[in-house]
């Protein structure tokens, strides 16, 4: 081959390439790794972890906007990730419908509160919201699979009673890393 066939076809290779492009963080095309939890797979068990919660009878009988404190969410994957983004997928409904009050363990903001010299007590948790992220991989031939296991409890504090329990699976398989659709 000369030079010129080499140029054309390497063109030819850098031309296919999909631009990047915007989607919908909870659409069906987006970019589905096997080896690593995305996106959409905390989307998918916050938001049903969040329906299970809502609708259990002990959660209900707390009586209007009982305040909430998270707990440790252990990421004990492969992956190194930041677990506040399935529990915002969790809370920031909650807060925002006016479900709960939640407590912020900012230090900025308890620096700031004691700079002003408030003297408001912070409220004590009716609840805390905990959990573990595990992971189990398996293959045969080809075929890879990865499962994450989205394991929450919410644990009444005055009992110290977990009157809400749920976990979420989700599971990938496939031969390498693909856009769902």
């Amino acid at each position: 081959m000369n030079k010129i066939s080499l140029l054309a076809m390497a063109a030819l290779i850098v031309g296919c390439d999909t631009p990047a492009s915007y989607k919908d963080s909870e659409g069906r095309q987006l970019v589905v790794s096997l080896e690593k939890i995305n996106i959409q797979d905390f989307a998918t068990a916050g938001n049903a972890m969040l329906q299970s919660m809502i609708t259990s009878p002990a959660f209900n009988a707390a009586g209007a906007s009982p305040v909430l404190q998270v707990g440790q969410i252990t990421n004990d994957t492969g992956t190194n990730f930041d677990t506040s983004v399935l529990l915002s997928k969790m809370t920031v409904p909650l807060v925002n419908a006016g479900r709960v009050t939640l407590i912020e363990s900012d230090a900025v903001a308890s620096a700031a509160r004691k700079n002003a010299g408030s003297s408001a007590k912070v409220p004590q948790p009716d609840f805390v919201l905990s959990g573990k992220i595990l992971e189990d991989r398996s293959n045969a031939g080809s075929t890879r699979q990865s499962s994450f296991v989205f394991q929450l409890t919410l644990v009444e504090v005055k009992r110290s009673v977990a009157i809400w329990k749920d976990e979420k699976i989700v599971t990938k398989q496939g031969s390498k890393n693909s856009v769902g659709f």
